[in-house]
């Protein structure tokens, strides 16, 4: 066991050098060939997802998603639409929610509220409201109820939206 115990230790140090230069080539990674030619684009991240953790982290990742498409010259309108049983995570006084969730849906709502301010749209299915026992006057103010999440998905692809589905 003594005999591993350097080498692990080497093997760390050398590891250690590498996460700089690692994290340099994550930084300087780029999408040239799908956004060739684009200045603009449209998506719909369609999510069902019964996890507020999860979800926390995919709106996280729409926020990287609009942020790298300014950054590398394509202005993006994105619009986010909760169809599932997640809508339960967009209460105002997040009723029913468990303990041990509160920090992760209070991560979803953070999460909301600052893709809100970057321009993004943000809805939540009236059909998963009634299947939650949601009002939708309970919802927050940052995501807007709608009739039938589908249907929006639907509306906005006819408009030239691409569908990100999350599940």
């Amino acid at each position: 066991m003594r005999t591993r115990s350097p080498w692990i230790a080497k093997l760390s140090l050398i590891a250690a050098g590498f996460l700089p230069m690692a994290s340099a080539q994550a930084a300087m990674l780029k999408d040239t060939d799908a956004l060739h030619g684009l200045t603009k684009a449209k998506a719909v991240f369609m999510i069902d997802v019964n996890n507020p953790g999860r979800v926390a982290h995919v709106l996280s990742v729409v926020e990287k998603t609009d942020t790298g498409m300014r950054a590398q010259g394509v202005k993006p309108t994105i619009v986010v639409v909760f169809v599932g049983p997640d809508v339960a995570f967009l209460t105002k006084d997040r009723r029913g929610i468990p303990y041990m969730e509160e920090r992760s849906v209070a991560g979803v709502q953070k999460g909301i509220e600052k893709l809100k301010g970057m321009g993004v749209k943000l809805q939540a299915c009236g059909v998963a409201l009634k299947g939650m026992d949601v009002s939708p006057s309970d919802v927050i103010p940052d995501v807007q109820p709608v009739g039938n999440g589908y249907i929006s998905a639907i509306g906005y692809q006819a408009k030239g939206y691409n569908l990100v589905p999350v599940y």
